[in-house]
């Protein structure tokens, strides 16, 4: 173990040109790390000693980014950050897991004989995917004896989506950002959802066999197709082959001497940045027909991530409508021809509503294909079938990103509940975040040591935004594996989050910037 955290130091002090993209997630350290890294200063408590260092770490990395010094000393920083949050972060794990094993083990007793209890009324909940939204549904409802809750998923892992364009580089992350679908009272079937009726969904399974299964409750949580590979195909229903998809477009990728993407926005930002770092002799181009890149965001965002790219030698082709598009080049309204050796299309998002529409719901679709909603997130007509996610439109109009398909998630279960018991329904986002608008929550990450990081009007960019988004997806996977210390930090993310959306720092409107 001592070892291991000797290494995790050295990986850290390697100069910024052989920097290989670390992997602080582990808890292959565990308690030594604390014993190692805090030896001679026992009169300090560990995790303050550590939060002191992080946050000097945090102070320096921000006078380097004013400073311009980053070649070297940004790397080093942001992995002697990531590994002090680390630490942190499983001493609370670790605490909060010891003093609540008691407490667990008594809630799990009554849990699993209030199971056993025949229930006369006991209801049927269909959560179809297992992704953000379906599994924040699913922790909602995960403790009620009264409902039978099936989830349903083409793949058997949780995958976490804002973080695998890192992948199109370096594979080997994988499984820091995949992980078994979560266990619990919950059934649990890998399949495709072909039919949607209004009581009963037909489920084709990898075996070639048909069922049906009838419920009482649905919600549907399919999500949408960003192509592949960032979207799995039904092959990837395995964590063997999702990996072994990953290895071959890196492997395209690391071939590649010209890259072209199609697309400006924060998917086509990112995965052009992730490039352009990871491999500064590629020719990375970035055409897209509106004037600037990610306009969904704050303009202080907007800004860096042009600034940023341009800086690193993406090629920006902006405000240039596409005539039309092959595997190999790209030609422009004007006639201009851009070829490169892997072209990816990073627009044109499409609902997975597939099964709505071959079904007895199809009357519940809009324009393209997305399912319509109320402000309780149920179809219209349809007061037990709720959408959620990118798959839905919400009249709010709001952004598709994870952070919201969770949100969506929490008012759907809790709104299933509710109906059972003839509670009034929550209406949303009004009822979960105290106002009719969101928080706009986002980070764009540009590489590996900087990004963008807002929060409504607030704006950070550099690379503490880097570090936000290790943290977060850290937390984050941590809370799909219902470990402690993810639950409470999510828990008051979300309530600090809505606090100051709702008292100190508003939303804006639509078209504000």
């Amino acid at each position: 173990l001592k070892a291991r955290v000797v290494f995790r130091f050295s990986v850290a002090l390697r100069p910024s040109h052989s920097f290989a993209p670390a992997r602080p997630l582990g808890a292959d350290a565990g308690s030594t790390a604390g014993h190692t890294a805090f030896r001679g200063s026992r009169q300090i408590p560990p995790v303050r000693a550590a939060m002191g260092a992080l946050g000097a770490a945090c102070y320096f990395l921000s006078c380097c980014g004013c400073c311009g010094c980053l070649h070297f000393w940004t790397p080093v920083l942001l992995k002697f950050g990531e590994l002090i949050l680390w630490f942190c972060l499983e001493v609370v794990d670790c605490l909060i897991g010891i003093c609540s094993c008691p407490l667990h083990t008594v809630l799990r007793s009554f849990s699993l004989c209030a199971a056993r209890e025949p229930v006369a009324n006991r209801k049927t909940l269909v959560i179809v995917g297992g992704n953000f939204g379906g599994l924040a549904a699913l922790h909602e409802v995960a403790h009620e004896p009264g409902l039978r809750v099936i989830l349903i998923d083409q793949r058997e892992y949780f995958e976490y989506t804002p973080g695998v364009l890192r992948l199109f580089c370096d594979p080997t992350l994988f499984l820091t950002m995949a992980q078994n679908s979560p266990s619990g009272d919950h059934e649990f079937m890998v399949g495709t959802v072909t039919h949607v009726g209004e009581r009963r969904v037909t489920v084709s399974r990898a075996s070639g066999d048909v069922e049906e299964v009838e419920f009482d409750y649905l919600v549907l949580a399919t999500g949408a197709d960003y192509r592949q590979p960032i979207t799995p195909t039904p092959s990837d229903c395995t964590l063997t082959a999702r990996s072994s998809t990953w290895c071959k477009e890196a492997a395209r990728v690391k071939a590649a001497n010209t890259v072209l993407i199609l697309g400006g926005g924060a998917v086509g930002s990112e995965l052009a940045a992730e490039i352009a770092c990871h491999f500064p002799s590629k020719r990375v181009t970035i055409v897209d027909a509106l004037p600037h890149l990610v306009p969904l965001f704050p303009k202080a965002t907007i800004q860096h991530v042009e600034r940023w790219l341009v800086d690193k030698g993406v090629e920006l082709v902006l405000g240039q409508k596409i005539d039309r598009s092959d595997d190999r080049s790209c030609t422009m309204a004007d006639g201009r021809v851009i070829e490169a050796d892997l072209i990816y299309v990073c627009f044109g998002m499409r609902c997975n509503s597939q099964c709505v529409a071959e079904g007895e719901l199809s009357k519940s679709l809009g324009p393209r294909k997305e399912v319509r909603v109320n402000e309780f997130l149920q179809l219209n007509g349809q007061p037990r079938v709720f959408a959620i996610g990118d798959v839905m439109a919400h009249p709010s109009g709001e952004i598709k990103q994870a952070y919201y398909a969770e949100m969506n998630g929490l008012a759907a279960g809790r709104n299933v509940l509710r109906h059972m018991r003839g509670q009034a329904l929550l209406k949303y986002p009004d009822d979960i975040a105290g106002a009719p608008i969101m928080p706009l929550v986002y980070i764009v990450s540009l590489g590996r040591y900087d990004g963008s990081l807002g929060f409504n009007s607030v704006v950070i960019n550099g690379p503490i935004a880097a570090l936000m988004k290790w943290f977060i997806e850290w937390t984050k996977m941590r809370q799909m594996e219902r470990r402690p210390v993810g639950q409470l930090v999510w828990h008051l993310c979300d309530a600090v989050t809505f606090f100051l959306s709702r008292y100190l720092m508003q939303p804006r409107a639509k078209g504000s910037d």
